[in-house]
C-alpha cells in the first residue's frame, strides 16, 4: 500500500497536495512554507522544520527522518537504509549524493554536503558482524567538497573543509581545518575555510 502511496505522491501536481498527503496519510510533521518535491519521503516518523525545500528526485528511506528549519535537499540524492537521518538547521545538501544508513548520519547546522557525487558508508563486512556502531556524524560548519567517500565510524568536528575528492577513513577531532588526501590528512590548521578558503 505504501508503494502505491509513492507512487501517487510523485505524480501529484503541487507542492499543497504533496504535503498534504504526506500529513494526512503518512501524518509526518511538516512546518511551514516546506516544498517538497516530486520524490519519495519514506521513514517511521518524519519531522520537517520551517521552509525547508526538498527538490524533485530524491529518495530518502529510513527510520527517522529530522530536517530542521531552513534545510535544502538538491536533486537526485539517495538516502536509503534502516538507520536514523538528521540534519541541523541552515544546512545544504546539493545533487546526486549517496548516503548508506546501515546505521545512523548526522549532519549538523550550516553544513554542506556540496557538489554532487560525494557517499557516506555506515557499514562494512567484519565491523558490522562484530556488532560494532559506525554512526557518522558531521559537526557544525563542516564543507564536504565533491566527489568525497566518509568512511562507516567516522566523526568530522566543527569548522572543516572536507578537499573534493577526498577518502576520510578517520575521524578529524581538530577544529579549523582543511582536510584533502587520500587518506585523507589535515593539511591547514588555525583556518576559518569561510573567509580565508
Amino acid at each position: 500500500m505504501r508503494k502505491l502511496f509513492f507512487f501517487i505522491i510523485k505524480r501529484l501536481p503541487s507542492n499543497y497536495l504533496r504535503v498534504k498527503f504526506y500529513k494526512i496519510f503518512f501524518k509526518y510533521k511538516i512546518g511551514k512554507n516546506a516544498k517538497i518535491g516530486k520524490c519519495v519521503l519514506n521513514a517511521k516518523k518524519v519531522t520537517i522544520g520551517d521552509n525547508v525545500l526538498i527538490r524533485d528526485d530524491n529518495h530518502i528511506s529510513c527510520g527517522d527522518l529530522y530536517i530542521a528549519n531552513n534545510v535544502s535537499i538538491h536533486s537526485g540524492n539517495r538516502i536509503m537504509g534502516n538507520g536514523n537521518f538528521r540534519i541541523g538547521k541552515n544546512s545544504r545538501i546539493i545533487n546526486n549524493h549517496y548516503i548508506d544508513l546501515y546505521n545512523n548520519v548526522s549532519i549538523g547546522y550550516n553544513s554542506w554536503l556540496a557538489g554532487k557525487s560525494s557517499q557516506i558508508w555506515t557499514h562494512g563486512s567484519i565491523s558490522t558482524k562484530l556488532g560494532k556502531k559506525m554512526d557518522v556524524i558531521i559537526g557544525n560548519n563542516v564543507y564536504v567538497g565533491s566527489n568525497v567517500s566518509i568512511a562507516p565510524g567516522v566523526s568530522v568536528a566543527d569548522n572543516n573543509l572536507i578537499g573534493l575528492g577526498s577518502v576520510v577513513t578517520s575521524s578529524f577531532e581538530e577544529s579549523n581545518t582543511i582536510v584533502l588526501g587520500n587518506p585523507s590528512t589535515v593539511v591547514k590548521h588555525n583556518i576559518d575555510w569561510k573567509k580565508d578558503w
